[in-house]
């Protein structure tokens, strides 16, 4: 169960969301959570469609998750010290592969996801500092015949496209955005950033199992 959780666009061109059609709100917990159950939603209503050809998750997640994940955001984050080393040209490629990462990793955590044996449940909102620019959305996972899940939504105001989103998500106290950069710093020491770009376009392009019993 944790591995869905920690593993949350293909092209950009190709599925473009109007600006009429994201949800904005101005409360971060609010708006995650309609954001959530709008995915949720879709993911029971597309059902068959999953079952059929479980790589329609990664439209999924590119329809109703990515327009609120700040991925260039995470990936300065999970470059790191590595960013100064970068040309430009090799960050706007590095960008772009690790977007298609995340659609790809969020796409397989969902395969593990049941609707009809998982719940996430909001907690209390915490009040907001006026002019608050980053804020913890803090939910459990409940699961039949299993311990809630705490999982965290670390998610900051994106003055650009005037939207709240998410940057990382923190399972049990674990930091994906932080274990993401210690993977890929190692891969960069061995393999350089045009062959850890290389790596990450390979890992987006694989396709998407189900897991057993889960369909």
């Amino acid at each position: 169960m944790k591995q869905w959780l920690m593993a949350g666009v293909l092209s950009l061109l190709s599925f473009h969301v109007l600006a009429d059609d994201l949800i904005h709100n101005d409360d971060p917990h609010a708006l995650l959570e309609e954001v959530a159950d709008k995915t949720f939603q879709r993911i029971a209503a597309d059902r068959d469609k999953i079952d059929a050809d479980p790589n329609y998750l990664k439209t999924v997640v590119k329809q109703e998750l990515m327009p609120y994940v700040d991925a260039i955001y995470a990936s300065k984050k999970v470059l790191g010290r590595n960013y100064k080393d970068t040309t430009e040209a090799q960050r706007q490629e590095f960008y772009q592969v690790f977007e298609d990462y995340l659609v790809a990793t969020y796409a397989r955590a969902f395969t593990q996801y049941n609707e009809e044996k998982q719940e996430v449940v909001f907690e209390e909102p915490q009040p907001l500092r006026d002019n608050a620019r980053v804020a913890t959305v803090r939910t459990l996972v409940k699961q039949q015949g299993r311990p809630d899940i705490h999982l965290d939504f670390k998610i900051r105001y994106d003055d650009d496209s005037k939207l709240w989103k998410a940057y990382d998500l923190v399972v049990e106290g674990i930091s994906l955005l932080n274990s993401k950069a210690a993977e890929i710093a190692a891969v960069i020491r061995s393999r350089g950033i045009d062959g850890t770009i290389d790596l990450l376009r390979e890992k987006a392009e694989e396709p998407i199992v189900m897991e057993q019993g889960q369909s």
